[in-house]
């Protein structure tokens, strides 16, 4: 019995330290090609009290050529402040669902803080070398608070 206690309560302590999105989307490419050009665009709202932890999610078929992504990923803040990054992340191409879906989770960045509270733009370039990516399914961005150590 006590065993069973035990066991409980450490699930309820993992599931408690997770923190829920407070921003999640996903965009779907149409044929599953993501074109150069098409710029992605998420509105997260922030507060300025808080710092928070971004991920990118993507999902591939097999016909993505390469095991990486390279993006450009632009922070606007809704003070007028901007932010902006090159990412190349690393695709693990043995993680794929039931459906050949690879799946790719990636960190941006964690512990960001804005300045104002508001609604942040997030704009996500594709900048791999071809104008028309094949084998990207979707695209999504996460947004968690960070969590308190």
């Amino acid at each position: 019995m006590s065993r069973t206690i035990l066991v409980l309560s450490f699930l309820v302590i993992i599931a408690g330290c997770s923190q829920p999105p407070v921003y999640e989307n996903h965009v779907k490419m149409d044929n599953q090609i993501w074109n150069r050009f098409d710029f992605l665009f998420f509105e997260v709202p922030v507060q300025d009290d808080q710092l928070y932890d971004f991920y990118l999610d993507a999902d591939f078929t097999t016909d993505y050529p390469w095991d990486y992504l390279e993006l450009n990923i632009t922070f606007y803040e809704s003070g007028g402040g901007m932010r902006s990054a090159d990412y190349v992340f690393d695709i693990d191409k043995t993680k794929t669902d039931k459906e050949g879906i690879i799946k790719g989770s990636f960190t941006v960045i964690k512990g960001i803080k804005f300045s104002s509270t508001g609604i942040s733009k997030v704009r996500v370039e594709n900048k791999m070398y071809k104008v028309q990516t094949p084998g990207v399914a979707s695209v999504g961005l996460i947004t968690r608070m960070t969590e308190s150590e």
